[in-house]
């Protein structure tokens, strides 16, 4: 057991040194900031979808009674009147331009994320702007139809008739497996140092594991704690996606650490690793 507690302190001791060495909590608070106003587009995006795919029933059957009960009720029939509204416009023009905010948005995530992978692997950033832009663009592109899929796709829970089995049975799946494929592509992609595929594993588990069980805890939050029929309760609305989005960065950068830490671990022989022999003591033991 004291072999165990000194291996695990050995292990919080590292953790703490990097974030403080690559400013992990700095570049996680440039992430949620950007993934606070992405939400706002994709939003903004995914109301024009739905009003263009005469789709209207799920806000009204499905997403808004879970809002109205738990905000004023003036905030409500603002909110209402605002998705009405972007459904009696989703022309071409509101599609094109809400999906112009939104890759925007997002490829401003993946630029800050470049320049954290780029301080994780220690490496400078050769490309100008003109090669950066371009590629998170790109990769902005990918990983909001990936997201976007995933979201859909648990939704798609919600539908009746004889599909509606095997959706229920396969949407996590899916949904998880696009999470990871965002994940990977942002690590792969991203930064001016390339890593190979294979390293980038545990980092995929970590964001899957992470986004679903903070999203969970939120979610218990939200409906047996959270009273935002108050004055107070309307303006912590803000803090609290502010705070989800925040723990949300801060468990994609962990988890980009981790890929490189196996990574250079596994790349040293076995009296040079770091991370390893510690995770290997807190298991089995050994000092």
């Amino acid at each position: 057991m004291e072999a165990r507690w000194r291996s695990f302190k050995k292990i919080v001791r590292l953790w703490v040194d990097v974030f403080d060495r690559h400013s992990l909590l700095t570049y996680a608070s440039a992430v949620a900031l950007r993934m606070f106003i992405a939400a706002v587009a994709c939003t903004l995006f995914g109301l024009g979808i739905l009003g263009a795919s005469h789709q209207q029933q799920l806000w009204r059957k499905t997403i808004a009674p879970q809002i109205e009960p738990r905000v004023l009720p003036h905030v409500f029939d603002g909110i209402d009147q605002t998705v009405g509204k972007v459904f009696s416009s989703s022309t071409a023009s509101l599609l094109l331009l809400a999906s112009a905010l939104a890759v925007w948005e997002v490829s401003g995530i993946i630029r800050a994320a470049i320049g954290a992978l780029d301080e994780i692997y220690e490496t400078p950033e050769p490309r100008p702007f003109w090669i950066r832009f371009p590629i998170s663009f790109g990769l902005a592109i990918l990983v909001l139809a990936s997201m976007l899929g995933a979201i859909a796709i648990i939704w798609a829970g919600h539908v009746s008739g004889g599909w509606s089995i095997p959706i229920l049975i396969l949407r996590w799946p899916a949904a998880i497996a696009l999470v990871a494929f965002a994940f990977e592509l942002i690590v792969r992609w991203a930064p001016a140092k390339h890593r190979r595929a294979r390293w980038a594993s545990l980092g995929s588990v970590l964001v899957v594991v992470g986004w679903i069980g903070e999203t969970l805890i939120f979610a218990e939050y939200v409906r047996t704690i959270a009273n935002f029929r108050t004055a107070i309760g309307s303006l912590e609305v803000f803090i609290f996606l502010a705070t989800y989005f925040y723990i949300a960065s801060i468990v994609l950068l962990v988890a980009m650490e981790l890929d490189e830490l196996v990574r250079a671990d596994m790349q040293r022989p076995p009296s040079k690793q770091k991370l390893l022999p510690l995770v290997a003591g807190v298991i089995r033991g050994a000092s």
